[in-house]
């Protein structure tokens, strides 16, 4: 403790007593009186003119305490007198408390640079804060099929030259050999290390095994950049034991500041599954419950997004069992039940910092078009994915995508809405945990941007609800393009397409349901996970037609970074069979993993293929059929197949939920509601005037205040404010004590 700094902007400094902060604990907190003192002037020491000039103690908290042998109720020592006569020193305090928010904006954080506003320009961090080694390039003379690729150093960071280990990642640029001002689109894929041959800090070449098959690329005469990065959080993007504020050495005399050394600039992303994925047996590979992020299911369930009993959503006024949907290529809304969710990406901020760097919320203000995109506005929310291709993207082929909580150009749409999760156990929590929805800026049919997530202010996390969009950000499907979602009728069979020859459909009645998914091949190049986007038809009953049907499939134009031939430049992605996956369940029963049946169409599309090559034309311009001829022809899919699946037993390779950090940005304002305790002490106009200090006499002058004590009913001390310098009493005087929480 030392003396209030005279050249401080405030006029009263506060703080709670010892014995204030033990009230507060028990739930014994009021405030019922106050006294104002006087206790260090010295009135005969100095001139009454320069009474003013003295020094005043700032208050400590333990000003009043009642801890054992360490007693203090030294304040305040000399009261002033409520009444000329001198009998009482008590008054009544007013209390004016009120709730007051501030807004800042949070850094920028994430592994680029140059996204601003909708703008998908942007460049990759290559510094040591980022990669554990920039320093090599993927020769595609060297990118052929196989696990192990040998890559060319090509220093552009030296000082980010670690060695690589085992068990970290590495990313893909396919064609693109700069971390600048990257453009077009291409893959961009991540591995998992398992093996290396060669020093990464100085070897000219390197040779490296990866979990899975590299694509074949040797027929392109490009080059692309390669990123090494850590197993995990700890060693390079955060410590392993925070700094404690008290330590001895946490001011930084070269950097000249203090605790705020551990600043995490990217943040995290698991993906729980509570599905295995298709084509997956857990007889042979790991199943959802050996996934990586499994202990984030429990965050799923509390979202809503995997139980359909335990909440319903509040939204507009209305009540529904979800609020999670999507688009498919026709524009039809697809809503996905809690149950039917397999996965979400959870997107946070965890680390050991002991700094608050997003306050207590994100901000979510609405748009004030009077001050457009002010500080504390919900537009200015931002999640960027800058590598991601998505299906929705229209007016451009550069890759990239930006979802917001209020996106511009779409005010008509009143996108902006505060939803809640609310529990159905416990109507103690009514309306429940707030939400807002992530749109991106790509508008359908009906004038609306695609919903793909949610943002949870309060709890300052971003989910990804898409099935397509986390498959995209998962380092294991091999693919960073999304795959739109077909739309599926019914037909009677023999009636269409002249294909099959049963009477009998592929479904019979309306207890039986087929889901439908996709995968396109690409063979002797990229092969990657299906479509994630699980559609389900559901065969009708006979009074609403015939009860035996075949399934109809069709696609809009929602391809934007397919082509129909291998480019000179390695862009977007090519496929040369078309294959449907299936599954017949009854009773409304979720797909097993283990029985999704392998259907090529590709003889449906066969003319409008270009050298072997299936067309963006051929896809939208036909109707597709599945018999129950071509069901029960069908093959059992089997991943395994398309992308090396660990055993089992496997301790080493990579399966699906090893994410850990979120491969894009993350911009947000943040804002803090501040609670203020402002109790008024009233001083009137004849009231105060009489001091108990044994240097002061009415001769003299009046009283000069230099503190002011909030009490309890019981006359303890609570709150002690003091005055910056001392103050004459004279007239009529309010003093407002604050005390923020």
């Amino acid at each position: 403790m030392g003396y209030i700094l005279k050249d401080t902007n405030a006029l009263i400094s506060t703080k709670l007593t010892d014995l204030g902060r033990q009230k507060m604990s028990q739930g014994r907190f009021n405030i019922s009186y106050f006294q104002v003192g006087d206790s260090e002037v010295c009135y005969d020491c100095i001139s009454g003119a320069n009474l003013n000039t003295g020094f005043v103690l700032e208050p400590n908290y333990p000003a009043w305490n009642n801890q054992t042998g360490e007693k203090n109720r030294s304040h305040v020592k000399y009261p002033i007198f409520y009444e000329v006569s001198g009998t009482t020193t008590w008054g009544i305090p007013f209390d004016s408390s009120y709730v007051d928010d501030i807004f800042n904006s949070a850094a920028p954080r994430g592994f680029f640079n140059g996204l601003t506003g909708t703008s998908l320009s942007f460049s990759a961090q290559s510094t040591s804060a980022y990669t554990i080694n920039p320093n090599y390039e993927a020769l595609f003379s060297n990118v052929s099929s196989g696990t192990s690729i040998v890559l060319d150093r090509d220093e552009i960071n030296p000082q980010a030259n670690d060695v690589v280990t085992a068990g970290m990642f590495m990313a893909i640029y396919f064609n693109n050999d700069s971390t600048t001002a990257i453009t077009g689109n291409y893959p961009v894929l991540f591995y998992k290390v398992l093996n290396i041959t060669g020093d990464a800090s100085t070897a000219p070449t390197l040779t490296v095994e990866v979990d899975r098959d590299i694509p074949d690329f040797t027929a392109y005469s490009t080059s692309g950049r390669v990123f090494f990065f850590p197993s995990g959080m700890t060693g390079l993007y955060d410590s392993y034991t925070p700094e404690p504020y008290w330590n001895t050495d946490v001011f930084n005399f070269e950097s000249e500041c203090d605790i705020a050394e551990s600043d995490v600039k990217i943040w995290n992303m698991n993906i729980p599954w509570t599905e295995s994925v298709a084509g997956t047996f857990s007889t042979q590979q790991k199943g959802y419950t050996e996934y990586g992020s499994t202990g984030y299911c429990g965050t799923k369930e509390y979202l809503g997004y995997n139980s359909l009993s335990g909440q319903t959503f509040q939204t507009s006024a209305t009540t529904s069992i979800t609020d999670t949907y999507y688009y498919n290529s026709l524009g039809d809304k697809v809503d996905l039940l809690p149950k039917d969710q397999k996965s979400i990406a959870i997107i946070h901020y965890t680390n050991q910092s002991i700094d608050n760097f997003y306050g207590e919320k994100f901000a979510t203000q609405p748009y004030d078009s009077l001050s457009p995109y002010a500080t504390g506005q919900a537009a200015r929310i931002r999640v960027s994915i800058p590598t991601v291709m998505w299906h929705k993207t229209t007016g451009t082929t550069q890759m990239g995508l930006n979802l917001f909580v209020d996106p511009t150009g779409f005010t008509s749409q009143n996108l902006f809405q505060e939803n809640y999760v609310t529990s159905s156990k416990n109507d103690n929590t009514y309306p429940g945990l707030r939400y807002y929805h992530l749109w991106d800026t790509f508008p359908n049919s009906n004038g609306k941007p695609n919903r793909v997530g949610k943002v949870f202010p309060d709890l300052q996390i971003f989910t990804i609800d898409d099935d397509e969009l986390i498959a995209a950000m998962s380092y294991k499907s091999n693919r960073n393009w999304t795959l739109p979602a077909p739309k599926l009728g019914l037909v009677v069979p023999n009636t269409f397409n002249n294909t099959g020859s049963n009477t009998r459909g592929i479904l019979s009645g309306s207890n039986e349901s087929l889901f439908i998914t996709y995968r396109f091949d690409n063979s002797g190049e990229t092969q990657s996970l299906h479509c994630n986007y699980y559609s389900k038809i559901t065969g009708q009953s006979e009074d609403c037609g015939p009860e035996s049907n075949d399934v109809t499939i069709r696609f809009g134009n929602e391809f934007p970074y397919m082509h129909h031939t291998p480019t000179s430049n390695l862009s977007g992605f090519v496929a040369n069979n078309l294959i449907v996956l299936a599954q017949r369940v009854s009773g409304g029963t979720r797909p097993d993993p283990t029985l999704w049946k392998e259907i090529s169409v590709y003889p449906q599309i066969s003319a409008t293929t270009v050298g072997g090559y299936v067309t963006v034309s051929g896809l939208t311009a036909t109707t597709l059929q599945v018999t129950n001829d071509m069901y029960t022809g069908g093959t059992t899919y089997n991943l395994n197949n398309y992308i090396n699946i660990p055993d089992a037993n496997s301790t080493t390779g990579m399966t699906f939920g090893e994410e850990y950090f979120f491969y894009g940005n993350v911009d947000t304002d943040i804002q803090a509601t501040i609670y203020v305790m402002n109790y008024l002490v009233n001083l009137g106009q004849n009231e105060f005037f009489t001091s108990s200090n044994p240097t002061w006499n009415a001769s003299i002058s009046n009283p000069y205040v230099t503190e002011v004590g909030l009490y309890d009913s019981d006359k303890n001390l609570m709150i002690l404010s003091k005055i910056q310098s001392p103050q004459l009493r004279q007239g009529v005087q309010q003093y407002s004590i604050k005390f923020d929480f």
